[in-house]
Protein backbone atom coordinates (compact mmCIF):
# COMPACT_ATOMS: atom_id res chain seq x y z
CA UNK A 1 0.00 0.00 0.00
CA UNK A 2 1.12 3.13 -1.03
CA UNK A 3 2.49 5.93 1.93
CA UNK A 4 -0.30 8.30 0.48
CA UNK A 5 -3.31 5.61 1.24
CA UNK A 6 -1.37 5.06 4.77
CA UNK A 7 -2.17 8.48 4.92
CA UNK A 8 -4.96 10.88 3.65
CA UNK A 9 -7.23 7.98 2.54
CA UNK A 10 -6.80 6.15 5.73
CA UNK A 11 -7.80 9.34 7.71
CA UNK A 12 -10.44 9.47 5.32
CA UNK A 13 -12.13 6.46 5.58
CA UNK A 14 -11.54 6.00 9.74
CA UNK A 15 -13.76 9.63 9.73
CA UNK A 16 -16.63 7.77 7.38
CA UNK A 17 -16.12 4.99 9.51
CA UNK A 18 -16.88 6.78 12.52
CA UNK A 19 -19.87 8.78 10.75
CA UNK A 20 -21.08 5.26 9.24
CA UNK A 21 -22.75 4.01 12.50
CA UNK A 22 -23.66 7.39 14.08
CA UNK A 23 -26.06 7.90 10.68
CA UNK A 24 -27.62 4.51 10.96
CA UNK A 25 -28.34 4.50 14.56
CA UNK A 26 -29.38 8.26 14.22
CA UNK A 27 -31.52 6.50 11.27
CA UNK A 28 -32.80 3.96 12.98
CA UNK A 29 -33.70 6.04 15.76
CA UNK A 30 -35.62 8.63 13.80
CA UNK A 31 -37.13 5.55 11.62
CA UNK A 32 -38.45 4.61 15.63
CA UNK A 33 -39.73 7.71 16.44
CA UNK A 34 -41.63 8.61 13.16
CA UNK A 35 -43.31 4.93 13.67
CA UNK A 36 -44.31 5.62 17.13
CA UNK A 37 -45.79 9.16 16.51
CA UNK A 38 -48.14 8.06 13.70
CA UNK A 39 -49.17 5.30 15.42
CA UNK A 40 -50.60 7.04 18.07
CA UNK A 41 -51.49 10.11 15.93
CA UNK A 42 -53.56 7.37 14.09
CA UNK A 43 -55.16 6.07 17.19
CA UNK A 44 -55.76 9.57 18.45
CA UNK A 45 -57.23 10.07 15.14
CA UNK A 46 -59.63 6.82 15.32
CA UNK A 47 -60.51 7.30 18.51
CA UNK A 48 -62.27 10.80 18.22
CA UNK A 49 -63.83 9.57 14.22
CA UNK A 50 -65.46 6.66 16.43
CA UNK A 51 -66.78 9.14 19.23
CA UNK A 52 -67.95 12.05 16.58
CA UNK A 53 -69.62 9.01 14.33
CA UNK A 54 -71.33 7.09 17.08
CA UNK A 55 -72.52 10.38 18.27
CA UNK A 56 -74.31 11.00 14.79
CA UNK A 57 -75.28 7.91 14.41
CA UNK A 58 -77.19 7.74 17.90
CA UNK A 59 -78.79 11.62 16.94
CA UNK A 60 -79.97 9.79 13.62
CA UNK A 61 -80.78 6.63 15.71
CA UNK A 62 -83.20 8.69 18.33
CA UNK A 63 -84.55 10.72 15.57
CA UNK A 64 -85.90 7.10 14.26
CA UNK A 65 -86.91 6.13 17.63
CA UNK A 66 -89.38 9.08 17.81
CA UNK A 67 -90.56 8.70 14.58
CA UNK A 68 -91.25 4.99 15.54
CA UNK A 69 -93.07 6.04 18.63
CA UNK A 70 -95.68 8.86 16.49
CA UNK A 71 -96.77 5.95 14.72
CA UNK A 72 -97.65 4.28 17.98
CA UNK A 73 -99.16 7.06 19.30
CA UNK A 74 -102.86 6.89 20.01
CA UNK A 75 -103.26 10.57 18.85
CA UNK A 76 -102.04 9.96 15.47
CA UNK A 77 -103.74 6.39 15.03
CA UNK A 78 -107.09 7.78 15.29
CA UNK A 79 -105.93 9.62 11.85
CA UNK A 80 -107.20 6.93 10.19
CA UNK A 81 -110.68 7.56 10.96
CA UNK A 82 -110.82 11.28 11.53
CA UNK A 83 -113.70 11.02 8.72
CA UNK A 84 -116.49 10.10 11.60
CA UNK A 85 -115.34 13.10 13.29
CA UNK A 86 -117.12 16.57 13.36
CA UNK A 87 -114.60 19.33 11.68
CA UNK A 88 -114.13 21.34 14.83
CA UNK A 89 -112.93 17.71 16.36
CA UNK A 90 -110.76 16.47 13.09
CA UNK A 91 -109.20 20.68 13.60
CA UNK A 92 -108.22 20.25 16.94
CA UNK A 93 -106.99 16.72 16.49
CA UNK A 94 -104.52 17.83 14.15
CA UNK A 95 -103.87 20.72 16.14
CA UNK A 96 -103.16 18.74 19.42
CA UNK A 97 -100.87 16.53 17.12
CA UNK A 98 -98.94 19.12 15.23
CA UNK A 99 -98.13 20.46 18.71
CA UNK A 100 -96.48 16.95 19.64
CA UNK A 101 -94.82 16.58 16.41
CA UNK A 102 -93.14 20.38 17.28
CA UNK A 103 -92.60 19.12 20.71
CA UNK A 104 -90.79 16.13 19.71
CA UNK A 105 -88.97 18.25 17.09
CA UNK A 106 -87.67 20.63 19.44
CA UNK A 107 -85.83 17.99 21.70
CA UNK A 108 -83.40 17.34 18.53
CA UNK A 109 -80.31 19.43 17.77
CA UNK A 110 -80.85 19.68 13.88
CA UNK A 111 -83.59 20.70 11.89
CA UNK A 112 -85.71 17.93 11.04
CA UNK A 113 -89.08 18.10 10.21
CA UNK A 114 -91.33 15.59 10.98
CA UNK A 115 -94.94 14.50 8.80
CA UNK A 116 -97.79 12.46 9.14
CA UNK A 117 -100.05 10.64 6.34
CA UNK A 118 -103.27 9.21 6.72
CA UNK A 119 -103.92 7.88 3.41
CA UNK A 120 -107.33 6.11 3.96
CA UNK A 121 -109.08 9.69 5.27
CA UNK A 122 -106.37 11.70 3.26
CA UNK A 123 -104.86 13.46 6.02
CA UNK A 124 -101.63 15.45 6.26
CA UNK A 125 -100.07 16.72 9.21
CA UNK A 126 -96.39 18.12 9.67
CA UNK A 127 -94.36 20.13 11.67
CA UNK A 128 -93.18 22.51 8.57
CA UNK A 129 -97.44 23.84 7.45
CA UNK A 130 -95.59 24.96 4.45
CA UNK A 131 -95.16 21.42 3.04
CA UNK A 132 -97.70 19.81 1.40
CA UNK A 133 -97.98 15.56 0.54
CA UNK A 134 -96.75 14.38 -2.77
CA UNK A 135 -97.29 11.14 -3.18
CA UNK A 136 -95.49 10.55 -6.02
CA UNK A 137 -92.73 11.80 -3.82
CA UNK A 138 -93.35 9.85 -0.95
CA UNK A 139 -93.38 6.41 -3.53
CA UNK A 140 -89.99 7.68 -4.83
CA UNK A 141 -88.13 8.38 -1.35
CA UNK A 142 -89.82 5.19 0.77
CA UNK A 143 -87.41 3.73 2.36
CA UNK A 144 -87.36 1.92 6.39
CA UNK A 145 -84.03 3.15 6.79
CA UNK A 146 -82.34 6.15 6.23
CA UNK A 147 -81.96 7.05 2.54
CA UNK A 148 -80.13 9.89 0.84
CA UNK A 149 -82.24 11.97 -1.35
CA UNK A 150 -81.98 14.70 -4.28
CA UNK A 151 -85.75 14.66 -4.66
CA UNK A 152 -87.12 16.37 -2.09
CA UNK A 153 -90.04 19.15 -2.23
CA UNK A 154 -89.57 22.46 -3.93
CA UNK A 155 -89.40 24.00 -0.33
CA UNK A 156 -86.24 22.53 0.07
CA UNK A 157 -85.08 24.69 -2.70
CA UNK A 158 -82.94 21.43 -4.16
CA UNK A 159 -80.91 21.02 -0.89
CA UNK A 160 -80.52 17.03 -0.27
CA UNK A 161 -81.63 15.54 2.58
CA UNK A 162 -81.57 12.10 4.53
CA UNK A 163 -85.66 10.42 4.81
CA UNK A 164 -86.95 7.49 6.55
CA UNK A 165 -90.45 6.35 6.51
CA UNK A 166 -92.34 4.51 9.43
CA UNK A 167 -95.56 3.00 8.78
CA UNK A 168 -98.41 1.17 10.50
CA UNK A 169 -98.49 -1.29 10.35
CA UNK A 170 -94.61 -1.43 10.40
CA UNK A 171 -94.15 -3.90 7.85
CA UNK A 172 -96.56 -2.00 5.31
CA UNK A 173 -95.29 -0.51 1.92
CA UNK A 174 -96.44 3.01 1.21
CA UNK A 175 -99.57 2.03 -0.83
CA UNK A 176 -101.40 0.10 2.42
CA UNK A 177 -100.11 1.58 5.42
CA UNK A 178 -102.63 2.72 7.65
CA UNK A 179 -100.44 5.98 8.49
CA UNK A 180 -97.10 6.93 7.17
CA UNK A 181 -94.37 8.98 9.40
CA UNK A 182 -91.74 11.00 7.50
CA UNK A 183 -89.02 11.96 9.35
CA UNK A 184 -86.36 13.88 7.03
CA UNK A 185 -83.37 16.23 7.99
CA UNK A 186 -81.34 18.26 6.18
CA UNK A 187 -77.95 16.73 4.41
CA UNK A 188 -76.03 20.52 5.76
CA UNK A 189 -76.44 19.22 9.12
CA UNK A 190 -74.20 16.49 8.73
CA UNK A 191 -71.78 19.09 6.78
CA UNK A 192 -72.32 21.52 10.31
CA UNK A 193 -71.45 18.87 12.63
CA UNK A 194 -68.32 18.23 10.21
CA UNK A 195 -67.07 21.65 10.28
CA UNK A 196 -67.48 21.61 14.11
CA UNK A 197 -65.81 18.35 14.83
CA UNK A 198 -63.39 19.63 11.90
CA UNK A 199 -62.11 22.52 14.42
CA UNK A 200 -60.48 20.11 16.80
CA UNK A 201 -59.51 17.44 14.15
CA UNK A 202 -55.82 17.10 12.31
CA UNK A 203 -57.00 16.20 9.34
CA UNK A 204 -59.97 16.66 6.91
CA UNK A 205 -63.19 14.08 7.84
CA UNK A 206 -65.94 13.97 5.02
CA UNK A 207 -68.99 11.48 4.87
CA UNK A 208 -69.42 9.05 1.97
CA UNK A 209 -72.45 6.73 0.84
CA UNK A 210 -71.59 2.93 -0.13
CA UNK A 211 -72.00 4.29 -3.24
CA UNK A 212 -69.37 7.08 -2.92
CA UNK A 213 -71.73 10.28 -2.59
CA UNK A 214 -69.42 12.59 -0.55
CA UNK A 215 -71.01 15.08 1.43
CA UNK A 216 -67.61 17.64 3.04
CA UNK A 217 -67.25 20.93 4.53
CA UNK A 218 -66.94 24.08 1.93
CA UNK A 219 -63.06 24.37 0.57
CA UNK A 220 -62.37 20.43 1.13
CA UNK A 221 -60.68 18.79 -2.07
CA UNK A 222 -63.28 16.69 -3.40
CA UNK A 223 -60.89 15.59 -5.93
CA UNK A 224 -58.41 14.44 -3.80
CA UNK A 225 -60.92 12.44 -1.51
CA UNK A 226 -62.41 10.83 -4.82
CA UNK A 227 -58.99 9.27 -5.46
CA UNK A 228 -58.65 8.07 -1.78
CA UNK A 229 -61.81 6.50 -1.96
CA UNK A 230 -61.19 4.66 -5.29
CA UNK A 231 -57.53 3.67 -3.62
CA UNK A 232 -59.67 2.47 -0.06
CA UNK A 233 -60.56 -1.03 0.19
CA UNK A 234 -63.54 -0.44 2.55
CA UNK A 235 -63.74 -4.39 4.03
CA UNK A 236 -60.13 -3.85 5.02
CA UNK A 237 -60.13 -0.70 6.03
CA UNK A 238 -63.06 -1.72 8.45
CA UNK A 239 -60.63 -4.98 9.84
CA UNK A 240 -57.47 -2.35 10.23
CA UNK A 241 -59.52 0.59 11.16
CA UNK A 242 -56.83 2.74 9.43
CA UNK A 243 -54.67 2.63 6.31
CA UNK A 244 -51.87 4.33 4.69
CA UNK A 245 -52.42 5.57 1.07
CA UNK A 246 -49.70 7.24 -1.34
CA UNK A 247 -51.11 9.70 -4.32
CA UNK A 248 -48.76 11.84 -6.39
CA UNK A 249 -45.95 11.61 -3.83
CA UNK A 250 -47.71 12.23 -0.89
CA UNK A 251 -48.60 9.42 1.80
CA UNK A 252 -51.77 9.81 3.65
CA UNK A 253 -53.53 7.99 6.69
CA UNK A 254 -56.85 7.88 6.41
CA UNK A 255 -58.99 6.49 9.37
CA UNK A 256 -62.33 5.07 9.09
CA UNK A 257 -65.62 4.46 11.01
CA UNK A 258 -68.86 2.42 9.55
CA UNK A 259 -72.21 4.68 10.62
CA UNK A 260 -75.06 1.38 10.97
CA UNK A 261 -77.90 3.88 11.31
CA UNK A 262 -76.97 5.99 8.77
CA UNK A 263 -75.66 3.55 6.40
CA UNK A 264 -72.23 5.91 5.75
CA UNK A 265 -68.90 5.37 6.34
CA UNK A 266 -66.83 8.72 7.80
CA UNK A 267 -63.15 9.56 6.77
CA UNK A 268 -60.57 11.40 8.15
CA UNK A 269 -57.10 11.60 6.49
CA UNK A 270 -54.12 13.46 6.96
CA UNK A 271 -50.79 13.93 5.25
CA UNK A 272 -48.45 12.35 6.89
CA UNK A 273 -45.69 14.74 6.48
CA UNK A 274 -47.76 17.40 8.05
CA UNK A 275 -47.66 15.21 11.18
CA UNK A 276 -43.64 14.43 10.98
CA UNK A 277 -42.71 17.61 9.76
CA UNK A 278 -41.22 18.67 13.10
CA UNK A 279 -38.72 15.21 13.55
CA UNK A 280 -38.27 15.17 9.43
CA UNK A 281 -36.85 19.20 10.17
CA UNK A 282 -34.53 17.92 13.25
CA UNK A 283 -33.75 14.82 10.72
CA UNK A 284 -32.83 17.21 7.96
CA UNK A 285 -30.83 19.35 10.04
CA UNK A 286 -28.68 16.59 11.55
CA UNK A 287 -27.91 15.49 8.29
CA UNK A 288 -26.82 18.47 7.35
CA UNK A 289 -24.36 18.65 10.37
CA UNK A 290 -23.05 15.22 9.86
CA UNK A 291 -22.37 16.73 6.10
CA UNK A 292 -20.63 20.01 7.24
CA UNK A 293 -19.21 17.80 9.57
CA UNK A 294 -17.59 15.34 7.00
CA UNK A 295 -16.34 18.39 4.94
CA UNK A 296 -15.04 19.86 7.39
CA UNK A 297 -13.21 16.51 8.47
CA UNK A 298 -11.79 16.18 4.44
CA UNK A 299 -10.78 19.67 4.82
CA UNK A 300 -8.78 19.08 7.73
CA UNK A 301 -7.21 15.77 6.36
CA UNK A 302 -6.53 17.51 2.83
CA UNK A 303 -4.61 20.48 4.95
CA UNK A 304 -2.48 17.70 6.65
CA UNK A 305 -2.28 15.79 3.26
CA UNK A 306 -0.90 18.69 1.33
CA UNK A 307 1.35 19.76 4.48
CA UNK A 308 2.86 16.77 5.81
CA UNK A 309 2.05 13.98 3.16
CA UNK A 310 3.41 15.83 0.01
CA UNK A 311 6.55 16.97 0.82
CA UNK A 312 7.09 13.54 2.26
CA UNK A 313 6.55 12.35 -1.12
CA UNK A 314 8.17 14.92 -2.88
CA UNK A 315 10.98 14.03 -0.52
CA UNK A 316 10.99 10.54 -1.08
CA UNK A 317 10.26 10.80 -5.13
CA UNK A 318 13.54 12.81 -5.11
CA UNK A 319 15.67 10.45 -3.16
CA UNK A 320 14.49 7.55 -5.22
CA UNK A 321 15.12 9.85 -8.45
CA UNK A 322 18.78 10.17 -6.61
CA UNK A 323 19.28 6.49 -6.42
CA UNK A 324 18.92 6.14 -10.35
CA UNK A 325 21.62 9.12 -10.99
CA UNK A 326 18.70 11.50 -11.22
CA UNK A 327 19.30 15.21 -9.95
CA UNK A 328 15.70 16.48 -9.47
CA UNK A 329 14.93 19.89 -8.32
CA UNK A 330 11.80 19.11 -5.78
CA UNK A 331 8.85 21.75 -5.58
CA UNK A 332 8.86 23.77 -2.65
CA UNK A 333 5.69 23.42 -0.83
CA UNK A 334 4.01 26.29 1.87
CA UNK A 335 7.03 28.79 2.62
CA UNK A 336 5.85 28.51 6.39
CA UNK A 337 5.79 24.31 6.53
CA UNK A 338 8.10 22.96 8.83
CA UNK A 339 9.16 20.96 5.59
CA UNK A 340 10.55 23.97 3.48
CA UNK A 341 14.32 23.70 4.95
CA UNK A 342 13.91 20.19 4.36
CA UNK A 343 13.22 20.83 0.51
CA UNK A 344 14.92 23.81 0.01
CA UNK A 345 17.94 21.62 1.45
CA UNK A 346 17.26 18.87 -0.49
CA UNK A 347 17.45 20.99 -3.99
CA UNK A 348 20.74 22.54 -2.41
CA UNK A 349 21.92 18.64 -2.04
CA UNK A 350 21.02 18.04 -5.47
CA UNK A 351 22.29 20.49 -7.14
CA UNK A 352 25.61 20.12 -5.96
CA UNK A 353 26.02 16.27 -6.28
CA UNK A 354 24.70 17.09 -9.39
CA UNK A 355 27.47 19.70 -9.96
CA UNK A 356 29.87 17.15 -8.97
CA UNK A 357 29.36 14.79 -10.86
CA UNK A 358 29.34 16.90 -13.97
CA UNK A 359 32.57 18.04 -13.42
CA UNK A 360 33.82 15.02 -12.93
CA UNK A 361 31.88 13.89 -16.36
CA UNK A 362 33.45 17.03 -17.42
CA UNK A 363 37.00 15.89 -16.82
CA UNK A 364 36.35 12.73 -18.13
CA UNK A 365 34.80 13.76 -21.35
CA UNK A 366 37.93 16.63 -22.04
CA UNK A 367 40.12 13.38 -20.91
CA UNK A 368 38.87 12.03 -24.00
CA UNK A 369 38.83 14.43 -26.31
CA UNK A 370 42.40 14.66 -25.39
CA UNK A 371 42.76 11.32 -26.11
CA UNK A 372 40.23 11.92 -29.76
CA UNK A 373 42.85 14.79 -30.44
CA UNK A 374 45.63 12.56 -29.99
CA UNK A 375 43.95 9.90 -32.24
CA UNK A 376 42.98 12.46 -34.27
CA UNK A 377 46.41 13.35 -35.31
CA UNK A 378 47.05 9.35 -36.09
CA UNK A 379 45.61 7.28 -38.90
CA UNK A 380 43.15 4.45 -38.20
CA UNK A 381 45.58 1.81 -39.40
CA UNK A 382 42.24 -1.09 -40.03
CA UNK A 383 40.51 1.81 -42.12
CA UNK A 384 43.06 3.07 -43.61
CA UNK A 385 44.26 -0.28 -44.61
CA UNK A 386 41.07 -0.90 -46.06
CA UNK A 387 41.16 2.25 -47.92
CA UNK A 388 44.80 1.22 -49.83
CA UNK A 389 43.71 -2.48 -50.04
CA UNK A 390 40.38 -1.55 -52.12
CA UNK A 391 42.73 1.24 -54.14
CA UNK A 392 44.52 -1.25 -55.00
CA UNK A 393 41.81 -3.69 -56.30
CA UNK A 394 40.67 -0.75 -57.88
CA UNK A 395 43.71 0.08 -60.13
CA UNK A 396 43.88 -3.60 -61.10
CA UNK A 397 40.80 -3.35 -62.19
CA UNK A 398 40.99 -0.12 -63.93
CA UNK A 399 38.69 1.75 -62.52
CA UNK A 400 40.28 5.25 -62.59
CA UNK A 401 37.63 6.90 -62.00
CA UNK A 402 36.36 4.94 -58.61
CA UNK A 403 40.07 4.99 -57.34
CA UNK A 404 40.12 9.23 -57.71
CA UNK A 405 36.50 9.97 -56.08
CA UNK A 406 38.06 7.52 -53.52
CA UNK A 407 41.09 9.28 -53.04
CA UNK A 408 39.50 12.40 -52.83
CA UNK A 409 36.75 11.31 -50.30
CA UNK A 410 39.75 9.68 -48.06
CA UNK A 411 41.69 12.98 -48.20
CA UNK A 412 38.34 15.20 -47.25
CA UNK A 413 37.60 12.59 -44.39
CA UNK A 414 41.22 12.99 -43.28
CA UNK A 415 41.38 16.31 -43.08
CA UNK A 416 38.23 16.58 -41.04
CA UNK A 417 38.87 14.51 -38.21
CA UNK A 418 42.40 15.45 -37.63
CA UNK A 419 41.69 19.23 -37.55
CA UNK A 420 40.89 20.20 -33.95
CA UNK A 421 40.87 24.03 -33.44
CA UNK A 422 37.10 24.21 -32.48
CA UNK A 423 35.01 22.04 -30.18
CA UNK A 424 31.85 22.55 -31.84
CA UNK A 425 30.70 22.52 -36.04
CA UNK A 426 28.64 23.59 -37.95
CA UNK A 427 25.65 20.80 -39.27
CA UNK A 428 26.49 20.63 -42.83
CA UNK A 429 30.03 19.99 -42.52
CA UNK A 430 29.83 17.37 -40.11
CA UNK A 431 27.05 16.27 -43.09
CA UNK A 432 30.13 16.32 -46.07
CA UNK A 433 32.35 14.20 -43.43
CA UNK A 434 29.45 11.40 -43.25
CA UNK A 435 28.82 11.93 -47.07
CA UNK A 436 32.57 11.12 -47.62
CA UNK A 437 32.57 8.43 -45.28
CA UNK A 438 29.29 6.28 -46.82
CA UNK A 439 30.43 7.28 -49.97
CA UNK A 440 33.95 5.32 -49.27
CA UNK A 441 31.98 2.81 -47.46
CA UNK A 442 29.56 1.83 -50.76
CA UNK A 443 32.98 1.24 -52.05
CA UNK A 444 33.57 -1.35 -49.41
CA UNK A 445 30.32 -2.70 -49.07
CA UNK A 446 28.34 -4.38 -51.93
CA UNK A 447 25.02 -3.13 -52.47
CA UNK A 448 25.23 -0.61 -50.03
CA UNK A 449 23.18 2.79 -50.36
CA UNK A 450 22.57 5.69 -48.07
CA UNK A 451 20.21 8.36 -48.57
CA UNK A 452 21.17 11.95 -46.59
CA UNK A 453 17.88 14.98 -46.04
CA UNK A 454 18.88 17.66 -44.18
CA UNK A 455 16.84 21.11 -44.34
CA UNK A 456 18.38 23.93 -45.12
CA UNK A 457 17.60 25.93 -41.90
CA UNK A 458 19.52 23.14 -40.02
CA UNK A 459 22.93 22.90 -42.01
CA UNK A 460 24.04 26.28 -39.87
CA UNK A 461 23.38 24.56 -36.67
CA UNK A 462 26.30 24.28 -34.61
CA UNK A 463 26.45 20.90 -32.58
CA UNK A 464 29.50 19.30 -30.74
CA UNK A 465 32.31 17.77 -34.00
CA UNK A 466 32.35 14.02 -34.84
CA UNK A 467 29.26 13.58 -33.24
CA UNK A 468 27.44 12.10 -35.66
CA UNK A 469 30.14 10.09 -37.75
CA UNK A 470 30.33 7.40 -34.97
CA UNK A 471 26.62 6.97 -34.91
CA UNK A 472 26.83 6.38 -38.73
CA UNK A 473 29.98 4.27 -38.73
CA UNK A 474 27.57 1.71 -35.98
CA UNK A 475 25.23 1.57 -38.57
CA UNK A 476 27.08 0.15 -41.14
CA UNK A 477 30.11 -2.03 -39.15
CA UNK A 478 26.97 -3.29 -37.04
CA UNK A 479 23.55 -3.01 -39.07
CA UNK A 480 25.16 -3.31 -42.60
CA UNK A 481 28.18 -5.60 -43.14
CA UNK A 482 26.98 -8.46 -41.25
CA UNK A 483 24.47 -8.89 -44.40
CA UNK A 484 26.67 -7.51 -46.91
CA UNK A 485 24.55 -4.36 -48.02
CA UNK A 486 21.42 -2.49 -47.31
CA UNK A 487 20.24 1.44 -46.95
CA UNK A 488 21.37 4.07 -44.27
CA UNK A 489 19.29 7.31 -44.33
CA UNK A 490 19.77 10.21 -42.79
CA UNK A 491 16.99 12.73 -41.99
CA UNK A 492 16.77 16.12 -40.47
CA UNK A 493 13.80 17.74 -38.73
CA UNK A 494 12.91 20.46 -36.79
CA UNK A 495 9.51 20.83 -34.05
CA UNK A 496 8.18 23.61 -31.52
CA UNK A 497 10.77 22.10 -28.94
CA UNK A 498 13.67 20.20 -30.41
CA UNK A 499 16.08 20.22 -33.35
CA UNK A 500 16.01 16.28 -34.41
CA UNK A 501 18.50 14.46 -36.70
CA UNK A 502 17.87 10.55 -37.21
CA UNK A 503 20.65 7.87 -38.24
CA UNK A 504 18.27 4.62 -39.85
CA UNK A 505 19.85 1.17 -41.08
CA UNK A 506 17.49 -1.36 -42.51
CA UNK A 507 20.72 -3.97 -41.45
CA UNK A 508 20.42 -6.71 -38.76
CA UNK A 509 18.69 -5.21 -36.62
CA UNK A 510 18.13 -5.98 -32.55
CA UNK A 511 16.15 -7.97 -29.92
CA UNK A 512 14.49 -6.47 -27.34
CA UNK A 513 16.95 -7.98 -25.19
CA UNK A 514 19.91 -6.17 -26.95
CA UNK A 515 18.07 -2.84 -27.47
CA UNK A 516 17.51 -3.03 -23.66
CA UNK A 517 20.88 -3.57 -23.12
CA UNK A 518 21.96 -0.94 -25.28
CA UNK A 519 19.88 1.58 -23.64
CA UNK A 520 21.19 0.29 -20.44
CA UNK A 521 25.46 1.00 -21.63
CA UNK A 522 24.10 4.43 -22.85
CA UNK A 523 23.02 5.51 -19.57
CA UNK A 524 26.27 4.01 -17.50
CA UNK A 525 29.57 5.22 -17.45
CA UNK A 526 31.94 2.84 -19.48
CA UNK A 527 34.26 0.86 -17.83
CA UNK A 528 38.36 0.43 -18.50
CA UNK A 529 38.16 -2.65 -20.62
CA UNK A 530 34.69 -1.66 -22.25
CA UNK A 531 33.76 1.46 -23.84
CA UNK A 532 30.63 2.87 -25.60
CA UNK A 533 30.32 5.39 -28.43
CA UNK A 534 26.71 5.79 -27.57
CA UNK A 535 27.65 6.95 -24.19
CA UNK A 536 30.37 9.30 -25.21
CA UNK A 537 28.03 10.85 -27.41
CA UNK A 538 24.61 10.68 -25.10
CA UNK A 539 26.92 12.86 -22.55
CA UNK A 540 28.60 15.39 -24.94
CA UNK A 541 24.73 16.07 -25.93
CA UNK A 542 24.14 16.84 -22.15
CA UNK A 543 26.80 18.75 -21.77
CA UNK A 544 26.44 21.19 -24.75
CA UNK A 545 22.53 21.44 -24.37
CA UNK A 546 21.36 20.25 -20.71
CA UNK A 547 18.79 18.09 -19.64
CA UNK A 548 16.97 18.66 -22.39
CA UNK A 549 18.99 16.90 -25.35
CA UNK A 550 19.87 13.75 -25.47
CA UNK A 551 20.11 10.15 -27.82
CA UNK A 552 17.00 7.64 -28.23
CA UNK A 553 17.05 4.51 -29.73
CA UNK A 554 14.27 3.16 -31.66
CA UNK A 555 13.87 -0.56 -33.04
CA UNK A 556 12.64 -0.32 -36.75
CA UNK A 557 9.55 -1.96 -38.02
CA UNK A 558 11.70 -3.92 -40.93
CA UNK A 559 14.22 -4.50 -39.16
CA UNK A 560 17.46 -2.31 -38.04
CA UNK A 561 17.90 0.40 -35.72
CA UNK A 562 16.89 3.94 -35.45
CA UNK A 563 19.37 6.44 -33.68
CA UNK A 564 17.63 9.91 -32.74
CA UNK A 565 19.92 12.91 -31.57
CA UNK A 566 17.55 15.93 -29.77
CA UNK A 567 18.42 19.10 -28.42
CA UNK A 568 16.52 22.53 -27.81
CA UNK A 569 15.97 24.48 -30.78
CA UNK A 570 16.47 27.20 -28.86
CA UNK A 571 19.42 26.30 -27.31
CA UNK A 572 22.18 28.26 -26.89
CA UNK A 573 24.37 25.89 -28.45
CA UNK A 574 22.28 27.17 -31.62
CA UNK A 575 23.47 30.72 -31.62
Amino acid sequence: MSLRLNTFTKIVGIIVLLLIPIIALYWFSNKTSMDVVMNEVEISMHKDLSYFAAETDETAEQLAKSGLMITEDINVRTLEFLEIATLYEQTDQKIRIADKLRLINASSDWDTTISIYAPATNTFVSTDFHLEYDKDLVAKNYSKVWKYTENVAPYYQNNPRFVRFLSEPYDSTSGNAGVIVEVSFAADELVKALERFKAGSKGDVFFSSPDQEILAVNGSDTELQKKLLAKVNLEKLSESQYTRIKLDGVEYTVNSVYMPELGWYLFDYLPIDDVVRPITANSNLFYICIVFLLIGSTIAAYVLYTNVQVPIRELIRGVKKLKKGEYPKLKVFHPNNEFHFLLVSFNDMASQIEQLIQNVYLEQIRSRDANLKQLQSQINPHFLYNCFSLIRSLTRLGEKESVMELALHLSRYYRYTTRSERQLAYLREEVELVKSYLAIQAMNVQDMTYVITIPEAMEELEIPRLILQPIVENAVLHGLEPIGGGEVQIAGSQNDRYNIITVTDNGVGVTEEQLAQLKLQMSMPPTEDKGCALWNTRQRMLLQYGQEAGVRLFRGDDGGLTVELYWPNDSEGNQ
